[in-house]
């Protein structure tokens, strides 16, 4: 039997999953989504799940100058739960990362309707709407506790393979110091393409069918 670590990225399953289900996944989705990455030969040593809680912060947009409490959101709320849910499963380990609020963005229906009106003759003026102005939320730290995960378990030899679920390529360095410590590191990019040097520095790309 492989001794196995399986490292999912939360940020980047959930839209996956939510795309292939056509709903919200649940904490039961994403851990049985987890257990479908191993096969018969790989023995789950832990499962690390890197995700930010939800911002809870006071915004006024600037547009409609409302003040919105996202910690009383419905996305915020639900997001809470799962993750509450999903830490109580077995072989969980669960590295929390940070959302920080960048400013605010136009949509991309926004910015399509400055362009047609920016390309009329004569130039129309434009007023955005509440609606094509959101906010930009960044994530932090996920990434560098992957990496940490990754140069942890290879150089103390813990597992004998390294189950990435993710499609980016940030990750590489850490991908190749796991293979120089020995360990094998399998890749798991659901439907979107790897870049190929992603591909390079991993020993298998495996493919999960889910749900």
């Amino acid at each position: 039997m492989k001794r196995t670590a399986l490292l999912v990225d939360g940020g980047f399953l959930l839209p996956m999953l939510k795309r292939r289900m056509g709903r919200d996944p649940s904490a039961a989705d994403v851990y049985e989504f987890g257990l479908k990455t191993l096969e018969a030969n790989e023995e789950l040593f832990r499962f690390y799940y890197y995700d930010c809680p939800p911002f809870e912060g006071m915004l006024r947009h600037p547009i409609s100058a409302e003040e919105i409490d996202y910690a009383q959101s419905k996305m915020a709320r639900a997001r809470k739960q799962m993750l509450a849910e999903l830490v109580k499963k077995d072989y969980i380990a669960f590295r929390r990362g940070m959302l920080s609020f960048d400013g605010w963005q136009i949509t991309k229906d926004g910015v399509d309707r400055l362009m047609r009106e920016a390309a009329s003759s004569p130039p129309n003026p434009v007023i955005l709407t509440a609606e094509e102005v959101h906010p930009k939320f960044t994530q932090k730290r996920v990434d560098m506790n992957i990496g940490l995960d990754v140069a942890w378990l290879s150089s103390k030899r813990l597992v004998d393979r390294i189950i990435l679920v993710t499609a980016d390529s940030d990750f590489i360095p850490a991908m190749k110091f796991a293979r120089r410590e020995g360990v094998q590191v399998i890749l798991v990019p659901l439907e979107s393409r790897p870049k190929a040097e992603l591909i390079e520095h991993s020993d298998i790309v495996r493919n999960v069918v889910f749900p």
